[in-house]
């Protein structure tokens, strides 16, 4: 009887849910190896359980669910990626003191909430809406829940480039307004690890690459106009799907909006 080769997924990396790497280049043959993963990677954590989730963001439960140079990320047990990210829960998934009678559901309407507004900022932060400066998001749950530690310096928290807008896990949807052939109408991107407001600029400022390839076309719609530029807003944010669209807007040398 001919023996079976060992099949193994190789280069798998793992990462927290912060981006930091916690085991690099790993060679996996099995589910069991994937457990001991889990488990290791719980240790560094400091948590008692961990999840191992794939780049697609579904946790692994079987073996076949793994490919080559896959980037895993640990998720502690219980940990809602959402709350960690307005700062109501650990990376262990522990709740504050202040936090842990309050109803979930209400700590997770709060976070959208706040997820919301840190990610309709990000929207033009940097754009030609910003005219300078940092701006900031008031904590405004003052008499339901004390300000998480981000948000403890003046009850408010500064926006800057690395402020984590989008949790881990969501579907990023980015819909695309312009109505042309050459713009795919809707794009998916499954969240791999918190988004950033540099991330966010990222995503506008390739579609205001591509705004500038076809130009040409677009100014045909703005009789008069000179020059486009990309538009980004928030349409939703949920626990599952953050949805955004991406348009265009046209305007004169003399800075005057069609």
């Amino acid at each position: 009887m001919e023996r079976l080769e060992e099949v193994s997924v190789t280069d798998v990396t793992v990462h927290s849910l912060k981006g930091d790497i916690l085991f690099e280049t790993c060679s996996v043959s099995s589910i069991h190896d994937i457990h001991e993963l889990a488990d290791a990677s719980a240790q560094k954590l400091n948590a008692k359980k961990c999840h191992m989730v794939s780049s697609d963001g579904t946790i692994i439960s079987e073996f076949l669910d793994l490919k080559n140079d896959d980037r895993l990320t640990a998720v502690a047990q219980h940990v809602s990626p959402l709350l960690q990210l307005v700062g109501l829960q650990n990376v262990q998934g522990d709740l504050g003191d202040a936090y842990a009678t309050v109803p979930m559901e209400v700590l997770e309407q709060i976070a959208l909430e706040v997820a919301f507004g840190l990610t309709h900022i990000a929207c033009w932060f940097g754009g030609p809406q910003h005219i300078a400066g940092s701006p900031s998001l008031p904590w405004r749950f003052g008499s339901v829940l004390p300000p998480p530690g981000p948000f403890k310096d003046e009850m408010r928290l500064r926006i800057v480039p690395s402020t984590p807008v989008v949790h881990l896990g969501a579907m990023v949807v980015l819909s695309i307004t312009d109505a042309l052939p050459c713009f795919p109408a809707v794009q998916k991107i499954r969240a791999t690890r918190e988004l950033t407001v540099d991330d966010i600029i990222k995503i506008r400022s390739a579609h205001q690459d591509e705004c500038n390839k076809n130009k040409t076309k677009l100014l045909e719609q703005h009789p008069g106009a000179d020059t486009v530029v990309a538009t980004m807003s928030l349409a939703r944010y949920t626990a599952e799907e953050v949805f955004f669209e991406l348009g265009h807007r046209a305007l004169t040398l003399e800075g005057d909006y069609y």
